[in-house]
Parts: structure tokens; sequence; C-alpha cells
């Protein structure tokens, strides 16, 4: 039962508020985009550290990408954090339709 109203909240939501789905689904994009560049940051440094002739302190290249790296990754982490709030704002403004899913669901398996 729980699985059919979390699939009729979805619906409830979607037709009473499409503006919050469609929100949701921003969000999990940008929260998507925002892991994959702290990977491919992440993949960068080990790559440029591993590869680095000599001593590393003398590599300007490599100094000069982890500087960036580092205002990058704070930048992106900041909007992962501002979008795990909105997320849960969105949620929670969901969470007021469950009552119409929870009926839905007692419904559909009282004539089923």
């Amino acid at each position: 039962p729980k699985g059919l109203e979390d699939q009729l909240l979805v619906q409830v939501v979607a037709h009473e508020r499409p503006e919050l789905e469609e929100e949701k689904n921003q969000l999990v994009v940008q929260i998507a985009d925002g892991q994959k560049q702290l990977k491919d940051i992440e993949d960068k440094i080990l790559y440029m550290l591993a590869n680095s002739q000599g001593n590393i302190l003398d590599d300007e290249v490599l100094i000069a990408t982890l500087a960036a790296s580092k205002t990058t990754s704070k930048e992106i982490n900041e909007q992962l954090a501002q979008a795990s709030e909105t997320k849960v704002r969105i949620e929670d403004a969901c969470e007021g339709y469950r009552p119409v899913a929870k009926r839905g669901a007692i419904l559909y398996f009282v004539v089923a």
C-alpha cells in the first residue's frame, strides 16, 4: 500500500502543483550535475598529481589548478547545500497532499 500511496502522491502533486514537481526535477538534475563536477575536479587533480615530474610544489600549473579547484569546489558545495534545503522544503509541501494519496490507495484496495 505504501508504494501505491507514494505513486499517487507524485500524481496528485503533479496535478495540483506542477511547479513543485518541475522544481523538484530541476533540483535532481542540479544536484547530479554538481556531484559530477566535483568528481571531474577530483579526477583532474589526481591525474595531475600522478603525472607530475619532480617536486609538486614547483609545478605552477598544478598549484593554479588546485587553487581554482578549491574555489570551484566551494561554490559547488554551497549550491548543493542550498539545493538540499530547497528539496526538503519541496518534500514538506508535497507531504500536505499525503492524506489524498492515502485515501486513493485505500479506495483502490477496497475496489480491487
